[in-house]
């Protein structure tokens, strides 16, 4: 049984472009104030979608034989994070710190004081929750042994 290496340019070039996509997505959150207008959408939809966009490209250049696969997970990442977040902001908004019952219990009393602070806290877990899951996979891909390029050729059967 052989040990995995870990593989530290992949995990420096994953976590190195999903910390330029994470300070993007902060700056940009940044520049917002509510009540939000129709100019700050474009900054609001770049904090959700900065992190994995990022992702992709620092995983694309360090393993271009697995772009589907980044693709794939980088896609995943972008959308399943607001759902995510979305329930985090309604278990933490009400009482000011995460409280199973609430997420369950008081949703239309979150959902409205988390429409009236802008839903801040929506926007700020989506970035972190975003960048945990990029550490997650830039630790799992510099772990992972890289697919073969050219894979080796298959014998022949003899004739019988």
């Amino acid at each position: 049984m052989s040990r995995a290496r870990f593989d530290l340019r992949t995990f420096l070039l994953l976590i190195g472009a999903a910390s330029i996509g994470a300070a993007w997505a902060i700056y940009n959150r940044s520049t917002t104030s509510f009540p939000y207008d129709e100019p700050q959408l474009r900054a609001l939809i770049w904090t959700i979608f900065a992190t994995p966009f990022a992702l992709f490209w620092g995983w694309f250049v360090a393993r271009p034989g697995e772009r589907w696969l980044a693709a794939f997970t980088c896609f995943c990442v972008y959308f399943f994070t607001p759902f995510v977040a979305a329930r985090y902001e309604t278990c933490t908004v009400v009482y000011g710190s995460f409280n199973l019952v609430s997420c369950f219990v008081d949703t239309e009393q979150a959902q409205q004081q988390a429409g009236e602070i802008g839903h801040r806290i929506y926007f700020d877990s989506v970035v972190v929750i975003q960048f945990l899951a990029a550490l997650g996979v830039a630790l799992q891909r510099a772990l992972a042994r890289p697919a073969p390029a050219n894979p080796p050729p298959q014998p022949e059967a003899e004739p019988a």
